[in-house]
């Protein structure tokens, strides 16, 4: 059996506990050997690595440029950030030398992946690039460059990736549709679970406990309507004695007795937070400007809340990646309008734990077939295996 190749890990944020794409890609690399990876990320993140791990056996880290300023100082920051990357993708080349990298991998995220593009396509390296959103629109909404010049930068990127993953099957038929090109789905991944909720999360009967985690950005007129239910006690109009609502996000809302307010919290507190609920919130907006959002995306805690064994409870547009998802594995209750009754009727149904129980069993299958990391993890060695073998 041959062993792992020399992987670079060529991207602008090293994997860490800081948000979803971090998360995704801290777990699926540790799955490989530390001593077969090598990392070039840039230096703005490093605060936030956990200084005890061997996660890889080199790390260098390259100048970044903060993009701050008024009176458009932030955006000529951001266009100086762009300019580096042939500076990055000559950095990068050195490296591979240096190191014999064999295979190189980057997420379609900020600038280091089109670097990546670069030198891959120079030194006839393979590269494996993943895809968590979609990347055009982010990056041109706050640099004051043509958006079709990012479509081409993506394009010319995607078609030099010898392997793509992407996270939802919406992303996949996008970029087949927009790039004309292939990739694997590889949708967000959790451990199997083993923890238990702690000594406060004892209820009585009639009592709901329900927890978001997220940090609002598309959700916030479903996450909104909620909050407001939960303010009105609407849900008393459910049969529930009551409802709590828990929010384990880097925003505040206003006081209220039934919104506990838990903060922007560990990974680990995340699952303590799940194990003590009865129903995971999961809300996407119904705004037209965050329709790109909602067709191809896949939230990187989906793969907590199915592998927990908690209900999920989903607030979105019909046509969303997932509700299409979630709603063929039937492991989640549905609301696909923005109406107030709508979603106190859901939670009627919630209220019931045999349902609750029923939508949870879904939900863990669902996880054992597309979620479990352990899988993914020997997906990618097998990918990367291949590739190397076909470079020598």
């Amino acid at each position: 059996m041959t062993s792992p190749p020399e992987i670079l890990f060529l991207n602008d944020f090293p994997p860490s506990n800081q948000n979803g794409g971090t998360v995704l890609i801290r777990r699926l690399l540790s799955g490989y050997p530390p001593a077969k990876l090598i990392a070039l990320t840039d230096s703005r993140h490093n605060k936030r690595l956990d200084p005890n791990s061997e996660w890889c056996s080199y790390h260098a880290s390259l100048p970044y440029v903060r993009e701050r300023g008024r009176f458009g100082l932030a955006r000529l920051m951001a266009l100086l950030n762009l300019a580096f990357v042939p500076f990055i993708a000559f950095y990068a080349a050195r490296l591979i030398r240096r190191k014999h990298v064999s295979v190189i991998l980057s997420v379609a995220s900020g600038t280091y992946f089109l670097a990546a593009a670069l030198v891959s396509s120079r030194m006839k390296i393979p590269w494996i690039l993943i895809v968590h959103d979609d990347w055009v629109p982010i990056v041109s909404s706050f640099l004051p460059l043509p958006r079709r010049f990012f479509s081409f930068l993506m394009g010319y990127a995607l078609r030099r990736a010898s392997h793509i993953f992407v996270v939802s099957a919406g992303m996949q038929e996008m970029l087949k549709s927009r790039y004309g090109v292939d990739s694997e789905l590889q949708m967000p991944a959790a451990e199997p679970w083993d923890v238990n909720p702690g000594p406060d999360s004892a209820r009585t009967p009639g009592q709901l406990r329900i927890l978001y985690m997220g940090n609002g950005v598309s959700a916030q007129d479903s996450l909104d309507l909620l909050i407001s239910l939960i303010r009105q006690e609407t849900t008393k109009l459910t049969g529930l004695e009551s409802v709590e609502l828990h929010l384990c996000t880097p925003f505040t809302v206003d006081p209220h007795p039934n919104i506990k307010q838990h903060g922007w919290v560990t990974e680990s507190e995340a699952r303590r937070q799940i194990a003590a609920s009865d129903v995971l919130f999961l809300p996407y907006s119904f705004a037209a400007e965050d329709r790109p959002v909602t067709l191809a995306s896949f939230p990187a805690k989906s793969a907590d809340y199915l592998a927990s064994g908690k209900a999920i409870l989903v607030l979105a547009p019909e046509e969303s990646t997932i509700v299409q998802y979630l709603g063929r594995m039937r492991c989640a209750e549905f609301v696909t309008q923005l109406d107030r009754e709508a979603l106190v009727q859901a939670l009627s149904r919630m209220a019931t734990e045999e349902y609750r129980r029923r939508l949870a069993s879904n939900a863990y299958s669902a996880w054992d077939s597309n979620h479990n990391i352990r899988r993914q993890q020997e997906r990618f060695i097998e990918v990367a295996k291949d590739l190397a073998a076909k470079k020598k």
